[in-house]
């Protein structure tokens, strides 16, 4: 799917690794950068026809007859590209694990054409008391489209490396 092509999005090629960073380099409130992508027509289809074949993902016609007007892109689908976004805004960190993703919100539609923009920080961070090489952390996250209108909120619950030695 292109949503997660580099020629559509501000993320960073997969071979350029930035040095390791660890738990013990985040702190609370701490942003990640500012990463945008676009999904088109075919990434919306695309992604629908193999994931989610709802009409008003994969058809135009019907789409155009649903209540959203045209084709959106599915709630996964925008999930899926915002999440190379957050991975690649994340600068090195050294993530053991995703634990889960909590507060799912999508509080308007993705038109095809739409540059989605992430807004993502940390909170609740906190070391592991049975664990102490490791520490838990939460990236909320708010998704905005190219007007400004938020389509989506969600949080990440990570388990990241702490610093070796």
């Amino acid at each position: 799917m292109a949503a997660a092509d580099a020629s559509r999005s501000e993320a960073r090629p997969a071979g350029d690794r930035p040095a390791p960073r660890f738990f013990e380099d985040l702190s609370e409130g701490e942003r990640l950068p500012s990463l945008s992508v676009t999904l088109s027509e075919s990434d919306i289809v695309g992604f629908a026809a193999a994931y989610d074949p709802q009409p008003f993902h994969v058809d135009p016609e019907q789409a155009s007859e649903s209540i959203f007007g045209g084709l959106v892109a599915s709630g996964i689908h925008t999930l899926a590209a915002c999440t190379k976004l957050v991975v690649d805004g994340q600068n090195g960190l050294v993530v053991l694990s995703g634990l889960g993703l909590d507060s799912v919100s999508f509080s308007a539609p993705v038109m095809a054409g739409d540059r989605l923009t992430i807004d993502a920080w940390w909170a609740d961070l906190k070391r592991s008391s049975s664990k102490p090489d490791r520490g838990f952390a939460r990236l909320n996250c708010r998704i905005r489209n190219q007007d400004g209108v938020i389509v989506a909120d969600f949080a990440y619950r990570y388990l990241i490396a702490g610093r070796p030695g």
